[in-house]
């Protein structure tokens, strides 16, 4: 299991986005808003990618675009590099292409043909549930994602978590989509910032669950009536362990830059794949709690990161 991540701030936003075809402003990634979607004028590749130029050469620890409307069997790519033609990236989230002595151009002379082996994208929908949490009559058994149906009320996110802080100027990220029902590709913000891991994870009673502003009326007969509204997740965890320099070298300036309204990428465990998706969203601190002097040598804080 790995350390509780939190990534702040959001340097995307004094950076400029170009490429694709958009119908709806690109430039609405950078809207906290996550109603305000970008979306392309179609599902075709060549439409639904763009790149992000930071201004400079930054440390990037992850890398996330959140809220958006990519089907089942959507893969997707993502390069960072410091030249705007990515010829040599710095990351690539992309299966490379086998380097066991197959050769990457292979032709058949007497079929007079050739096989060009290309990286192989991720999925943009992970595993989700493991075997045993599914039927065998299941239609999503065998890749334990979710279904087509389901997904669209699903929390989305595309999500990566670089090996280490990497420099780089230039993200690149490119969807293989065409057959999405919708006809377009949409999202709803972008999200790029360093993170920090502290050196002891959070205590045991952390957690995390689903509030909800639904309301309900009832009827002079009993009936209940519901006024749905959207969950959001909301984890609530403690770090009992904190050096002197974590608590005021970290969590004391993530405070004093975040406050209550800055937003911060939360991700409980990034060695656990089928949870991932699950327990990381875009949040914010509920309210800034004191930092106590626990004992000698030792400092605590309590966090409350509601999803935005």
């Amino acid at each position: 299991m790995a350390n509780v991540l939190l990534a702040h701030p959001n340097v995307a936003d004094s950076g400029t986005l170009s490429g694709g075809n958009w119908q709806v402003a690109l430039n609405n990634l950078k809207d906290r808003r996550l109603s305000r979607v970008a979306r392309s004028a179609t599902a075709l590749k060549a439409d639904t990618q763009f790149v992000l130029d930071l201004g400079q050469s930054r440390l990037v620890s992850v890398i996330a675009v959140v809220r958006h409307n990519l089907s089942t069997a959507a893969k997707w790519r993502l390069r960072m590099a410091n030249d705007p033609s990515f010829a040599t990236p710095v990351y690539d989230n992309a299966t490379p292409a086998p380097n066991d002595g197959t050769p990457s151009l292979q032709m058949d002379f007497l079929a007079m043909s050739f096989t060009v082996w290309e990286p192989d994208w991720p999925l943009a929908w992970p595993t989700l549930f493991p075997p045993a949490a599914l039927e065998w009559e299941d239609d999503n058994f065998w890749t334990g994602s979710i279904t087509e149906e389901e997904r669209k009320q699903y929390p989305s996110m595309l999500l990566v978590i670089l090996p280490k802080p990497t420099a780089g100027r230039y993200i690149k990220i490119e969807i293989d989509d065409e057959a999405n029902l919708d006809g377009y590709i949409e999202f709803g913000r972008v999200f790029v910032g360093r993170a920090w891991q502290p050196l002891n994870n959070a205590n045991w009673g952390a957690s995390i669950g689903w509030e909800t502003d639904t309301t309900t009326q009832r009827a002079l007969s009993g009936t209940p009536y519901f006024d749905r509204k959207d969950g959001r997740r909301v984890t609530r965890f403690e770090l009992g362990y904190l050096s002197r320099d974590e608590a005021l070298g970290q969590v004391f300036e993530l405070q004093r830059r975040a406050g209550i309204d800055g937003e911060i990428l939360l991700v409980w465990d990034k060695d656990d794949p089928i949870n991932l998706l699950r327990q990381s969203y875009l949040g914010h601190q509920r309210q800034l709690n004191p930092i106590a002097r626990a004992f000698v040598g030792n400092h605590s804080n309590a966090f409350e990161i509601e999803e935005l």
